[in-house]
């Protein structure tokens, strides 16, 4: 493997303290990484008068890739208060990092990937925000300007208050800007299996640049035809990713869109401490766990490691190192669903040393402990008519095999109960047994649920039906249309032979095929 060089900006606040708890991963992964530490933030700006000095510049211009831990901005007044003696006479007007580092390095596109580290319904997307246009684009006034006074005028408000009461933004887009966010959009959902791209706008109000965008939507995917493409208002988009976020693969959005919905998209993962980002340009990169630079949070140690975790990730996909980047998202979905050394923010009680520590054992491939779950089914366990013998049957089994059962839930002859039920625990735990309802009667509704919880229809399968009558003549009972039901399986699922029955006989369980 070629090494590559990192440039580590710990920068403000919890920065330095996720990015020491991190960074370790290299190292366990055996990477061929050079890390070299640089100087960005607040501190810079308060002694020097410049947030990212020239030296920073130097070393990112001769890295591979850079590694932000996060930085602090404050207002222009405030900024100005808190330079150091002899600087405020000469010091330049102040100008966030973040944005000095988009601007001089032409980041156009920011990445969020967002992903199911906490167990339940798998999805996996990501927002891919244009960074340097749309209403963002700086084209924005605290008083109208006379040339453009003309054009806003029309509107009742604005005649009814004059210009020196009137302020106006512009969204800007342009053919460049779009054309290639677009295009980076559709590359990025071909390099990760993505089947749509989704672009997030509001063309029911803003006709005519969206009419525009949709046109250069429509140019640039016609050279990706194998990936399906929409556009959706971006507040129904919202909406669905939170409410059946699976359905996403590519969103791609104007600037202030996908500001908001990046961040929409870091609230459906579990909050900003699981978010990371990227922001990739013309020339350089740089990749930033979300969360921000968190005073209220420096030097209490309560600070989630685990969004710079997945953002190192990131950054070792970028460079190059796909297979260890997938590591290190499996360590931190294996900390996540166990929850035993998570954060305060993740409902537990460690600290971001014990955090990051948990995570470093995952990629050290310290074994991991496994778990399953039970679900049993049926309206006479509920009202206690029968005793639950086989959820500790199935509990005993699975202990014997080295598979604890973490939780066991009993439900009714309900389908939406039953799909909340596994969907509890699909993806959180290794194994999910669900026992009961599962003949011909109309109310064994239980493969229904569990294929209403994976997001999958139900399908016939001929070779279990075959097995089905086989075994009803065999015992010399009459086979009926309602018998079908037993041959019905969720979509693109493994089939496996009951232990207990003979070859080809029917099978009762349903394998799904590891991510």
């Amino acid at each position: 493997m070629t090494s590559k060089t990192v440039a580590v900006l710990p920068g403000d606040g919890i920065g330095p303290e996720v990015l020491d708890a991190a960074l370790p991963v290299i190292d366990a992964l055996g990477l061929p990484v050079t890390l070299e530490h640089g100087d960005i933030g607040w501190e810079c700006w308060r002694t020097e008068g410049d947030p990212v000095p020239r030296r920073t510049w130097d070393l990112i211009g001769r890295s591979d890739a850079v590694l932000l831990g996060a930085t602090t901005s404050k207002p222009g007044r405030e900024a100005l208060a808190d330079l150091g003696p002899g600087l405020r006479e000469r010091a330049p007007a102040y100008v966030s990092p973040i944005i000095q580092l988009r601007q001089r390095l032409d980041l156009f596109a920011n990445l969020r990937p967002v992903e199911n580290h906490l167990g339940g319904t798998p999805y996996r997307f990501c927002v891919v925000r244009e960074n340097t246009e749309g209403l963002y684009a700086g084209l924005d006034w605290d008083r109208v300007p006379e040339e453009l006074w003309p054009l806003v005028a029309g509107h009742p408000n604005a005649r009814r208050s004059g210009r020196d009461a009137t302020t106006a933004s512009v969204r800007m887009l342009t053919g460049h800007g779009l054309d290639r966010i677009l295009r980076f959009a559709f590359e990025h959902a071909r390099a990760h299996a993505h089947h749509r791209v989704t672009f997030a706008d509001k063309p029911n109000v803003l006709r005519h640049s969206s009419a525009f965008a949709r046109g250069r939507l429509e140019e640039i995917a016609a050279e990706y035809p194998e990936i399906e493409y929409e556009i959706l208002n971006v507040d129904a988009v919202a909406l669905w990713m939170t409410r059946r976020p699976e359905r996403f693969g590519v969103v791609v959005a104007e600037n202030m869109f996908g500001d908001i919905l990046s961040d929409l998209g870091g609230g459906v993962m579990g909050g900003l401490g699981l978010a990371p980002s990227a922001n990739i340009g013309e020339n350089g990169n740089y990749f930033e766990p979300v969360h921000g630079s968190a005073p209220a949070l420096a030097g209490t140690g309560r600070a989630n490691p685990l969004a710079a975790f997945l953002t190192i990730g990131l950054l070792l996909e970028h460079l190059g190192f796909g297979e260890a980047a997938g590591e290190v998202r499996s360590a931190v979905s294996h900390v996540t669903r166990r929850r035993d050394r998570v954060t305060y923010d993740l409902g537990g009680t460690a600290t971001t040393a014990e955090c990051a520590a948990s995570v470093l054992d995952a990629c050290r491939a310290v074994p991991r402990a496994h778990s399953g779950a039970v679900v049993t089914v049926g309206d006479e366990l509920l009202r206690a008519a029968l005793e639950d013998t086989n959820a500790g049957e199935a509990s005993r089994r699975l202990a014997a095999r080295g598979v604890p059962v973490r939780i066991r839930h009993t439900v009714g002859d309900d389908e939406a109960a039953i799909a909340d039920a596994v969907r509890a625990s699909v993806g959180r735990d290794d194994v999910v047994v669900v026992i009961g309802g599962l003949g011909p009667t109309s109310d064994d509704v239980t493969r229904a649920g569990v294929a209403r919880a994976l997001g999958l229809p139900l399908e016939h399968r001929e070779s279990a039906w075959q097995a089905v009558v086989e075994r009803l003549t065999r015992f010399r009972v009459a086979v009926h249309e309602d018998n079908r039901r037993q041959a019905l399986f969720p979509a693109a699922r493994t089939c496996c032979p009951t232990p207990t029955e003979p070859p080809g006989a029917a099978a009762s369980i349903c394998r799904a095929p590891r991510s």
